[in-house]
């Protein structure tokens, strides 16, 4: 744990593994792998170094793909474009702030540059931010920073772009837009923070001319896009139970929008669909999670506190089915393929589950913890572990 100005952060890891872990027993608190049938045969494409990778901090750091291009960064300040073909660097960007000059007249690095929140693409710029509030533009085909906007809060999530607007939900509550063309501030919006939160924040999402957002008290948000007025508020979990732990309700989970609903999961709370355009419930499951749900088609895919895996069909919120076979691992949010889930663990595993049925077609062991989900990228899927290395899969 982690005091900010009388804030309790907790990461998001230790609340994924289990609270109970915290007293000893005899019996492993998680699922141990059993052996299966193989469907699905996985094979290294290639690997790639982006740098030194996150140490024993939480990351939300996952890369992102477009055109053939695989984005990648990591807490130290390394952000990296790599051929997803073969993995080969096409450049590089290093954010680490320079302290000076060294007697040879070259800049002298200062400290890890703290990366925290991204990586978001949008056209041609790349976006990512650090737990000291700066907020890097980057462009995507060269690396060249077109402009950078500090900021007065930690970015510990992704940053929403759309409509040449850029929000950013802060890690002290605040929601800020700046100009896309130039980082400039357009409009904030402070909301309260309750005492004891997970050490995250939602990242907000842009949409028929809303923001949208998961708030640290429980609420599901809308602001409007030219202005940060509030438009509507719904809740989404309360808080509950004899102990501050069990009343955490924050919704660290991105928002996701489809048609004109929108779908949130909240840590100790629900998986709600409301109506975009006037927040009224259409539906609520008894679902927590951090982790963003997935929507392909008729189904809405997400991991749950337990690390279970769960289907459920989006427009009753009726539960298709349920995989319990890697509670306890800290599962990653699923990537969708076109058959196919993909779940990383804390012990470095890779998991490939048939979409229908939950059922484990395939393993890969990549040694070293993964936080952030896989991604796809063309016929591949990339899975990036804490120490910054990028591992491009294909079966």
């Amino acid at each position: 744990m982690r005091l900010l100005n009388w804030r309790v952060a907790i990461s998001g890891v230790l609340l994924s593994v289990g609270l109970a872990a915290c007293s000893s027993t005899e019996e492993p608190d998680y699922a141990e792998l059993q052996t299966f049938e193989e469907q699905v045969s996985v094979n290294v494409a290639w690997k790639a170094n982006v740098g030194p990778g996150s140490d024993e901090h939480y990351s939300r750091l996952a890369p992102v793909y477009d055109d053939g291009v695989v984005f990648a960064a990591e807490r130290h300040g390394n952000v990296v474009a790599l051929n997803a073909d073969n993995g080969r660097r096409l450049w590089r960007q290093d954010l680490t702030p320079a302290t000076g000059f060294s007697l040879l007249g070259l800049f002298r690095k200062g400290p890890p540059a703290k990366l925290a929140g991204g990586l978001t693409l949008d056209g041609d710029t790349l976006y990512v931010g650090n737990e000291s509030g700066m907020l890097y533009a980057i462009n995507k085909d060269n690396g060249e920073i077109q402009w950078q906007s500090q900021l007065e809060g930690e970015v510990i999530s992704a940053p929403a772009v759309g409509e040449g607007y850029v929000v950013l939900h802060l890690g002290n509550g605040m929601v800020v837009s700046l100009n896309a063309a130039d980082g400039e501030e357009q409009w904030r919006h402070e909301e309260e923070v309750p005492a004891l939160t997970l050490r995250g924040s939602s990242s907000p999402v842009i949409s028929a001319g809303g923001v949208i957002l998961g708030t640290n008290n429980g609420r599901a948000a809308v602001l409007v896009l030219e202005s940060g007025q509030m438009a509507w508020d719904e809740r989404v979990a309360t808080p509950s139970g004899g102990s501050d732990l069990e009343r955490i309700v924050d919704i660290d989970a991105t928002p996701v929008v489809r048609g004109d609903q929108v779908y949130m999961l909240a840590f100790n709370g629900e998986l709600v669909a409301l109506e975009l355009r006037t927040g009224e419930v259409v539906w609520r499951r008894d679902y927590q999670g951090h982790r963003t749900p997935q929507v392909a088609g008729s189904r809405i895919f997400l991991t749950t506190s337990e690390s279970h895996v769960v289907a459920v069909d989006r427009l009753s919120g009726n539960e298709s089915w349920r995989s319990a076979d890697l509670y306890g691992r800290s599962l990653t949010e699923p990537a969708v393929l076109s058959g196919q889930l993909v779940v990383a663990d804390r012990f470095g595993f890779v998991h490939w589950l048939d979409r229908d049925s939950g059922q484990m077609m395939g393993r890969y062991e990549a040694s070293d913890p993964i936080q952030v989900a896989p991604i796809r990228a063309g016929d591949k899927v990339i899975v990036m572990t804490i120490d910054g290395r990028l591992v491009a899969l294909t079966d």
